[in-house]
């Protein structure tokens, strides 16, 4: 069954320049849903410009002057309100958590958890009831990998994040729902990969030596999930869904792997046998 609102309120989604959020904007439109795709560059707003159905949308999540001001343009244009919220944009920093430079670590979580809600918290006013919130999370935020540990701690506090706000935001109608990917074909592995490299970089020498032979094996791991990642358009199936149904579920695990591996992790495996199953799986 589908909620019954208008096509005509439009749907705002974050981290629209590639991958999983360009996939679902470009779906949205083609269903008919008007969509603003936030970005952060220049040139990733011209891109859009001239997409029918779609409307480029200045807004990094770390600039809340942007996030601001973006909001109100929003309302101004929809003054009845919006569809709903995807929160979408995200980065992954790899690096051992022991040596990790703090501000590497601040930078991960200042995107994915304190950039998510700023935006949240600007497009609250334009939520209805039976407005969505929908926040990319990952099955990152329920199985943890050596090699990623800023990232897994940033998507465990989308995880938390979510569950809260479906709370809080029951009595106003507002429902919110999870969508958590398992590896899928998007350019967040090279951009990953890139970010990785000049950031082991900085790490002295001495202190990385103990974890050299394990970021290989992660590096590997990860030009893997390159080639055979799911395709990004599974979780803008996925974000439709949770967007149109009239019960949306609270989760949605998108791609075999995803749902393989937190259901091992939660009903099958103990931490211990968990551990073993990793570090085999990379050969470490």
């Amino acid at each position: 069954m589908k909620e019954n609102i208008p096509n005509s309120y439009p749907v705002v989604v974050t981290g629209a320049s590639t991958g999983i959020g360009f996939t679902t904007c470009i779906d949205l439109a083609s269903r008919g849903i008007p969509v603003y795709a936030g970005v952060r560059k220049q040139n990733d707003f011209d891109k859009w410009s001239g997409v029918e159905g779609v409307h480029p949308l200045m807004l990094d999540v770390c600039d809340a002057a942007q996030i601001s001001a973006a909001a109100e343009q929003v309302a101004l244009e929809h003054p009845e309100g919006i569809r709903g919220l995807v929160n979408n944009a995200g980065i992954a920093v790899a690096a051992p958590l022991a040596v990790i430079p703090i501000d590497a670590f601040e930078q991960q979580m200042d995107v994915n958890v304190t950039g998510l809600l700023r935006v949240t918290q600007a497009f609250m006013p334009l939520m209805r009831p039976g407005s969505r919130l929908i926040n990319v999370s990952s099955m990152a935020g329920k199985v943890s990998f050596p090699g990623a540990g800023a990232y897994h701690a940033s998507k465990h506090a989308v995880e938390a994040i979510s569950d809260t706000l479906r709370l809080e935001l029951k009595s106003s109608g507002i429902k919110v729902s999870i969508i958590e990917p398992g590896r899928i074909a998007t350019p967040i592995w090279q951009s990953s990969r890139n970010t990785a490299e000049g950031l082991l970089r900085r790490i002295p020498p001495k202190q990385f030596a103990p974890y050299k032979k394990l970021m290989d094996a992660v590096a590997k791991s990860v030009s893997g999930a390159e080639r055979n990642g799911a395709s990004p358009m599974l979780c803008a199936n996925a974000i439709y869904a949770a967007l149109t149904a009239s019960r949306p579920r609270t989760r949605y695990a998108v791609g075999r792997d995803a749902k393989l591996l937190m259901f091992f992790r939660r009903f099958l495996l103990s931490d211990k046998m968990w551990d073993k199953l990793v570090l085999n799986d990379l050969k470490y």
